[in-house]
């Protein structure tokens, strides 16, 4: 009795110490998809840019974040176009990128350079 006790308790160890958390399937994040980033017609306030729609294929929500010369302009924005002031270009070589969140680490960037003349 004493040899089946000894042995079915190291079975139970045995089967404790395999099982662990990356057992259960986890849940891979996928990109959401790419979109079109445009300029738009010159207005006198700024240059409006707009992009189609990103889907996420795990239907998380996507928002927006709009960067001009590596700077952030705006975050977490649900709209598809966006106005940049005049005041907020350099001339010359301006660099407009739009990275597209799932808020779950999932991004797609697109990005338009844009010549101003002074």
């Amino acid at each position: 009795m004493k040899i089946f006790k000894f042995l079915l308790l190291i079975g139970l160890t045995l089967l404790l110490f395999n099982c662990n958390a990356d057992d259960d399937q986890a849940q891979v994040n996928n990109n959401p998809s790419a979109f079109t980033l445009t300029e738009g017609a010159a207005t006198n306030i700024g240059i409006p840019f707009n992009w189609t729609a990103s889907i996420d294929p795990d239907d998380d929500e996507v928002v927006y974040a709009i960067y001009l010369n590596n700077n952030l302009l705006i975050e977490d924005l649900n709209a598809l176009t966006y106005v940049i002031e005049y005041s907020l270009f350099v001339s010359g070589e301006n660099i407009i990128l739009v990275i597209a969140s799932d808020g779950l680490g999932g991004v797609t960037e697109q990005e338009l350079v844009v010549n101003l003349l002074s």
